[in-house]
């Protein structure tokens, strides 16, 4: 199965003050829910804090506050109208303990693609996913919450890389913040 966050048509596209980034003790995967702490402690000067670096965790709680960290997007962009991407591996990619990456801050009727993997069991389409205290991935539930962070399944499809198939990916809409 794959792990995958691929952005799709969302506020942080136009926003940039929706952009962050993250520091985790431990490895993460690119598409997990990560809650921001402090300020990150800067990296090459001591007793200074870095400027939009946070301290990034897992939720202790389903209602708390998340962003989705975007390991991907650092290695993309538009060249003459052309998209490009850096690098050969699209999925799976895990972010280091101790290095900072790019996560982005949720709006209400973002889109966006998770892979099967960013889900604790498999989805159903037309239902929806929560954050998991305790967890970076989504947990599927029947029913939408009385509040915190949801998702609505959109769509699933295969995810194929070249000639291979990868597992499954899903689109998702946020209803609820």
């Amino acid at each position: 199965m794959a792990k995958v966050f691929k952005h799709g048509k969302m506020m942080s596209d136009v926003v940039d003050s929706a952009l962050a980034n993250a520091i985790f003790e431990e490895e993460v995967d690119d598409g997990a829910l990560v809650v921001l702490g402090d300020l990150a402690d800067d990296l090459a000067y001591t007793g200074l804090v870095e400027y939009d670096t946070y301290e990034g965790a897992k939720p202790e709680a389903a209602t708390d506050e998340v962003v989705i960290v975007d390991y991907a997007g650092i290695q993309q962009g538009a060249i003459g109208g052309n998209q490009y991407k850096v690098g050969i591996k699209l999925h799976n990619l895990k972010v280091p303990a101790g290095t900072p990456a790019r996560v982005r801050r949720l709006y209400l009727h973002d889109k966006f693609w998770l892979g099967a993997d960013n889900f604790s069991s498999a989805p159903v389409v037309g239902e929806y996913a929560v954050a998991e205290a305790g967890e970076y991935t989504h947990k599927p539930a029947a029913a939408l919450p009385q509040s915190g962070y949801a998702v609505k399944v959109l769509v699933e499809n295969d995810m194929t890389v070249g000639m291979h198939t990868e597992g499954k990916i899903y689109l998702v809409e946020v209803v609820q913040l």
